[in-house]
């Protein structure tokens, strides 16, 4: 696996960066030329992001101008010179070397409006709530967590049909995300009985070091979730909890009384 930076923020200290932002027809000459000039006037993308729909491509990307002796407006009148690019906007620095994309708003993901929390806002989320509210916020979170994956059911039962189907696109939307790494050691939707492991759970990885496990919120998405998908009111227990030092946390659910 390999991480993602989804390069919202640019920091390079001491360097020229600038953002474009290229809308035109998709065919190939947009980027046989867009590289082209990138190439002819040395300059270095940083980050891009492509997007193409009905035949347009918009292409978001992050420039380095600082070995470049072109301007990133002589740039983009070359740019709008080329047939199939109808339009090119900046995205100007905040200081040198600070460069935010403020042009997209609202983000989306599957169709809905999405909003990325960094750590450091995620552990006043689900760590610092545990430590000031202490068992009422660990009911918090897991009833919270049951409502999520409730919503999940509904939204993935309009991409697949199965349960079968739905739990497998859930364990690959986790990691998606950036949640963690499903595996599924066993799915027995006859017996209800489901065994999870979870990888690198953000939100217990937030809680370290602690004495228990600390999914309350995971335990929760997963018992919401699987709860739907065999219509039976299913417990989940949080085995073992890389809070605590084991190497991943591992999820029990099996027909019972809800429970945190």
């Amino acid at each position: 696996m390999k991480f993602l930076n989804l390069s919202r923020i640019v920091s390079l200290p001491g360097r020229n960066v600038f953002g474009l932002v290229i809308s035109g027809v998709n065919k190939p000459e947009i980027y046989v030329a867009l590289t082209k000039l990138l190439a002819k006037y040395n300059v270095l993308p940083v980050n891009s992001l492509i997007v193409s729909r009905n035949g347009e491509v918009e292409i978001t990307t992050f420039l380095d101008f600082t070995g470049s002796k072109i301007s990133p407006k002589k740039l983009s009148e070359e740019l709008k010179r080329i047939a199939c690019i109808k339009n090119v906007e900046h995205i100007r620095p905040l200081s040198e070397g600070l460069i935010v994309d403020t042009y997209h708003f609202p983000l989306i993901v599957s169709g809905e409006r999405a909003c990325i929390f960094r750590k450091s806002v995620l552990k006043g989320l689900f760590r610092d709530i545990k430590e000031k509210f202490r068992d009422a916020g660990k009911v918090f979170l897991y009833y919270q967590g049951v409502k999520v994956g409730e919503n999940v059911y509904e939204d993935y039962k309009k991409y697949v049909k199965t349960s079968r189907e739905i739990l497998f696109l859930f364990a690959e939307a986790v990691k998606a995300i950036g949640w963690g790494v499903i595996e599924i050691l066993h799915a027995n939707f006859n017996e209800k009985i489901f065994l999870i492991k979870l990888y690198e759970s953000i939100e217990c990885e937030l809680c370290k070091p602690a004495n228990e496990p600390c999914g309350y919120f995971s335990k929760g998405v997963i018992a919401g979730l699987l709860s739907k998908l065999t219509n039976t009111r299913l417990e989940v227990n949080e085995i073992m909890c890389i809070a605590k030092g084991d190497p991943y946390c591992l999820f029990e659910a099996k027909p019972g009384k809800e429970s945190y």
